[in-house]
């Protein structure tokens, strides 16, 4: 008598066929999910702290500038403008901290920004921003290979996301 116990090659093939198949189905999907999912955190990421700099110049009633490729590129900063001239305009402000700046954000991997010509946005105590080098609404570009998320800062902070397939 024959044991009916194990698999034939022919059962064994077929179920690693259909891994293979569902495999192959799932990777792209999955893949695109984790892009997806770094646009909006990066997009997040910026958002929250052009709102961050808004509640402390609010709340402190003082001037905080959100800015754009400090220290180095596609990183951001927010800086409390102290009122001294020589630490407010010196060209290595980004790399140093004052009480009431922020850290470095860094966005996820892959994920990058254009401000346009803007590289500064400043927010005063009242909450209004204005913009340095770019005009109010400001309009932030973030995109993570073909994808792309858009943050449209208002003079008064109000942030809009419009996603661009």
């Amino acid at each position: 008598m024959r044991s009916e116990r194990g698999y034939t090659l022919f059962e064994v093939l077929i179920v690693v066929a259909l891994i293979g198949i569902v495999s192959a189905i799932s990777v792209p999907v999955f893949m695109e999910s984790n892009r997806r999912g770094a646009l909006w955190s990066g997009a997040e990421q910026i958002g929250a702290t052009v709102r961050s700099a808004r509640l402390k110049a609010i709340s402190q009633n003082t001037t905080y500038r959100v800015m754009f490729n400090c220290p180095a590129a596609n990183e951001l900063r927010s800086l409390v403008v102290t009122g001294d001239p020589a630490i407010d305009d010196d060209a290595g402000r980004c790399g140093e901290t004052y009480e009431g700046d922020s850290g470095t954000v860094e966005l996820p991997g892959g994920v990058a920004y254009d401000v346009e010509d803007t590289t500064e946005l400043v927010v005063t105590g009242r909450g209004i921003f204005s913009a340095v080098g770019g005009a109010i609404p400001a309009t932030i570009t973030v995109t993570y290979g073909a994808a792309t998320r858009v943050l449209t800062v208002s003079g008064t902070g109000q942030i809009t996301f419009t996603d661009v397939q």
